[in-house]
């Protein structure tokens, strides 16, 4: 079982992306600071561009349905090429904050990815497509935020995003060369207002949303964290990173094979790890180990989706992985100004937030996440590129 031309085409654009976005998305809170914004600020504009990408996503999931998600793709890279360019030249924080945006907004590409992927899986299960494909852009982060902190370390943090800007450009190539995936014929589509009363997708969605902004608390802190409280500098940051990279490429391979539930599962278990590591370590080689579990919150992203096909029709697999992913958005969009405020009376307390919380978030998904699939699905065909 393979990968399809296309797929691999859609791994190699990710591989490329994540190459030039890992070279600045560790460092973010210092970029920020070095602009003027204090530790609410930063928050403030993490939380931002997570409200942004929310707004982004049901909308462009509707539009993948109707149109297929080839056009939300190569909107997507190519706006996010033009994002990074701002971010690169902003002097304060807010032209920063205008590139942040635009740059959350390609968040639409999320429910295209993972409808092209789940259409256009051929004979893999969903969870072992999903993360196969969401596999090469933790390969990207391998070597960027190593290189990202050389970078940011010898020729300040702004080159990482001009250099971030190029890789983006040849990553946008990539996806150009892509087929076209058409929609389901309009005869065979489920209306998808009729998501809203799918009790079991509205269940799984709410629970969600509780355990994802559990466990997402203090991640965008992270690095400012370890800047502040453990002395870790720009590159060993860096480094860090790599690690995060290196976990999330092993994780994505391990957890895939299992069944989703129980790879959702292991990956809180993970995250527990890593608030303890963060808080009690004082050795970067810890904190390495520690970014390596930390990888296995974007896998469970991924495990999210694959749930999310044992309970909708496959015609409204765009609508609802918009609103999977625009639950977990809306998670990553509380936590950052709540982690804020927290971080400014103790900088300790986002991680032991996740620390107390994350057993409980384990037990809720062993009683309440679906054990089955309760909806047949099948693969769509690729059609032929157009001339």
């Amino acid at each position: 079982m393979k990968l399809s031309r296309d797929l691999k085409l859609l791994s190699f654009s990710l591989f490329l992306w994540a190459l030039g976005e890992g070279l600045f998305i560790y460092i973010l809170p210092l970029y920020m600071q070095s602009l003027g914004a204090n530790s609410v600020q930063i928050g403030a504009l993490f939380s931002f561009g997570a409200v942004v990408m929310a707004v982004a996503l049901i909308p462009a999931g509707l539009a993948v349905d109707h149109f297929g998600p080839r056009s939300a793709l190569v909107s997507g890279w190519i706006l996010g090429a033009v994002a990074g360019a701002i971010m690169a030249a902003a002097k304060g924080i807010g032209w920063f904050a205008v590139g942040w945006g635009l740059y959350r907004l390609t968040a639409w590409v999320m429910p295209a990815i993972s409808s092209y992927v789940t259409h256009g899986r051929g004979d893999l299960p969903p969870e072992r497509a999903l993360t196969a494909v969401s596999s090469m852009y933790q390969a990207g982060l391998i070597i960027s935020p190593t290189l990202g902190g050389f970078i940011g370390e010898h020729y300040g943090l702004r080159a990482n995003f001009i250099v971030g800007t190029i890789i983006f450009a040849a990553s946008s190539i990539s996806i150009l060369l892509m087929s076209h995936q058409a929609p389901h014929p309009h005869e065979q589509r489920v209306r998808p207002v009729e998501l809203l009363s799918n009790r079991r997708f509205l269940g799984f969605m709410a629970l969600i949303f509780l355990i994802m902004t559990a466990l997402y608390i203090g991640f965008d802190f992270a690095p400012k964290y370890l800047n502040d409280v453990k002395g870790i500098n720009i590159q060993q940051i860096g480094w860090v990173g790599t690690a995060s990279a290196v976990g999330g490429l092993a994780l994505n391979q391990y957890l895939g094979r299992r069944p989703p539930r129980r790879g959702l599962i292991l990956a809180i278990g993970f995250i527990l790890c890593y608030a303890a590591i963060l808080l009690q370590a004082s050795w970067v080689g810890w904190f390495a180990v520690g970014y390596f579990l930390r990888a296995s919150y974007n896998v469970a992203r991924s495990l999210v989706d694959a749930m999310v096909t044992r309970v909708v029709s496959p015609s409204q697999y765009g609508v609802a992985f918009a609103v999977s992913q625009t639950v977990v958005t809306l998670a990553t969009a509380v936590s950052p100004t709540l982690a804020g405020l927290l971080y400014t009376a103790s900088p300790a307390l986002p991680f032991q937030i996740t620390l107390a919380l994350a057993p409980v978030a384990i037990m809720l998904i062993w009683f309440f996440v679906p054990r089955a699939a309760s909806v047949e699905h099948k693969p769509l065909a690729v059609a032929a590129p157009a001339d």
